[in-house]
């Protein structure tokens, strides 16, 4: 019996925790977010030419598997405010260090994920989850891309590469949510307003994914970075 009534009690607490989680969602980015990976170490590769430095105008990416390619990346740390432990962080096999910057001086953000890639029907994906993050944002700003990760909950997006140019398309949340309205996908998540976050186990997100894979209308638009090379000095 007492065992009972604490099962109980914990689960409370787990779908307590998740609307909080869901509550502070409603008022970030409106692409999908997950309790669970999309990706496992199992299913993890590295994509070939991902790793380097990537810019648009306001924003840089920098995928690092093999740090010893990029020469300066002791002053980048030394910039920011996010305190890492180096040796963890390069630990990650078939996964990704990503730095993220935006370049903007009004949105002063710097955050550091684990990325990992995988391919599902024949298209990869990009699993993000932040790892450390620097608080140098102006206050009473607008949410940025790093405040939708604020809580440990993975994003997807679908990623291409092809003449120097990555291509990322993110997972839409309004696609998913208008599946469940419709009775068209049995997926657990919880619900907040218009908010979804699914709970999902992995094997389920994966089956998902590759169902819609091709699905135009499941991605928000594509965001086309530059490939600058490996030096933060370019």
């Amino acid at each position: 019996m007492r065992n009972h009534y604490q099962t109980n009690y914990n689960m409370r607490r787990i779908h307590y925790f998740l609307l909080l989680i869901i509550l502070y969602l409603v008022q970030s980015g409106c692409f999908l977010k997950s309790v669970h990976p999309l990706v496992e170490e199992e299913n993890a590769i590295l994509y070939p030419g991902l790793e380097g430095i990537w810019e648009t105008d306001d924003q840089r990416w920098t995928f690092i598997n093999d740090i010893s390619k990029f020469p300066n990346l002791e002053e980048f740390f030394l910039a920011t405010d996010a305190e890492i432990d180096e040796d963890d962080a390069l630990d990650i096999g078939n996964a990704y260090m990503i730095l993220f910057e935006y370049l903007e001086d009004q949105k002063a953000d710097t955050a550091i994920f684990i990325g990992a890639v995988t391919e599902l029907n024949e298209a990869y994906f990009l699993d993000l989850y932040v790892f450390a993050k620097s608080l140098s944002k102006i206050e009473d700003s607008e949410p940025t891309f790093v405040d939708n990760h604020f809580f440990p909950v993975h994003t997807f997006s679908k990623i291409e590469i092809a003449d120097q140019v990555l291509s990322i398309e993110m997972f839409k949340s309004s696609f998913i949510r208008e599946l469940i309205s419709a009775n068209r996908v049995r997926i657990k998540h919880e619900k907040a307003d218009d908010t979804i976050l699914i709970t999902a186990s992995t094997d389920e997100l994966r089956k998902f994914v590759e169902k819609y894979a091709h699905e135009e209308e499941a991605f928000e638009g594509a965001t086309e970075f530059t490939f600058k090379g490996f030096s933060h000095d370019q």
